[in-house]
């Protein structure tokens, strides 16, 4: 018995890697952001913390939508 989807396998894999680790990589710039513009100016912490959530939100439309297009390429 030998395993014949090596290709198919490592696609599934790395379109996988990358639709988890493009909004996790987002976050993380969108958190450095954040923190190095809450050390300069940290009397507008409100403000820019609603700015950063709005930009959170938009990569979490971005990552549950890949993850649907995924489920709905590979389910058919």
């Amino acid at each position: 018995m030998r395993f014949e989807y090596w290709n198919e396998g490592f696609l599934f894999i790395g379109l996988f890697m990358i639709m988890v680790g493009l909004p996790c990589l987002l976050t993380a710039i969108l958190g450095v952001k954040l923190i190095d513009r809450l050390g300069q100016y940290p009397t507008k912490s409100a403000k820019l913390q609603l700015g950063i959530c709005v930009q959170l939100f938009f990569v979490q439309v971005l990552g549950i939508t890949m993850l649907a297009a995924f489920f709905k390429f590979f389910s058919n």
